[in-house]
């Protein structure tokens, strides 16, 4: 007897759902800008009805907040990825700069939208307070990674964990505007070198 597949459930099917959604947002955030873009052409592209896009995202930037959430996640993931788990702290730094870089010169259009967005943003106080929550986790996770990897070290860090991944985050996303505007100045060898030097010269040896 042929086998039967069993029905998905309601929460399987929702999730699906909210999958395909968010791959079409970023289809459409991608080639359409986060200006041009539109929940509607979403749903289109989803081929979805606008309700089903409407009931699960509160506005343009909620559907925005939710791949972001997305992708931070898969860099988060990263930077526990077991690849690096021998790595010292600047080696570490200079091989996730590195594949960050390749990111954006992978995906310009996804990291064009982004710092569009940022600058949506930074005009929006509400907006901005839900941003900062955002980013704080890539932060965080950031900190946490370089204070383990500098523990026992010959060379600590010279500032808190959280304020050397601050500098280390505005430097990349200074270097990614940098990137979409002159592509020939920034090459991925310079997102290394920078957050190299960084964490070298943020650094002290112990007494």
């Amino acid at each position: 007897m042929p086998r039967t597949t069993a029905p998905r459930t309601r929460a399987e099917t929702a999730a699906d759902t909210r999958r395909r959604v968010l791959d079409a947002a970023e289809a459409v955030f991608r080639r359409e800008g986060f200006h041009g873009a539109s929940l509607d052409q979403v749903a289109r592209e989803a081929g979805f009805t606008k309700g089903a896009v409407y009931s699960r995202f509160d506005s343009k930037a909620d559907l925005f907040f939710a791949l972001l959430d997305r992708r931070s996640g898969e860099r988060v993931a990263g930077l526990e990825a077991s690849a690096f788990d021998d790595l010292g702290a600047e080696e570490f730094v200079r091989a996730f700069a590195e594949a960050f870089a390749r990111s954006v010169r992978d995906e310009p259009d996804w990291w064009a939208v982004v710092i569009e967005f940022m600058s949506v943003v930074a005009r929006d106080p509400a907006l901005r307070e839900r941003y900062a929550a955002h980013h704080d986790r890539t932060r965080e996770a950031i900190a946490a990674d370089l204070e383990r990897r500098t523990r026992g070290a010959r060379r600590a860090p010279a500032l808190p964990a959280r304020r050397l991944a601050t500098a280390m985050l505005a430097i990349a996303n200074g270097l990614t505007l940098e990137r979409l505007i002159a592509p020939s100045e920034v090459d991925d060898a310079l997102y290394a070198e920078t957050q190299a030097a960084i964490l070298h010269h943020a650094t002290r040896s112990p007494r």
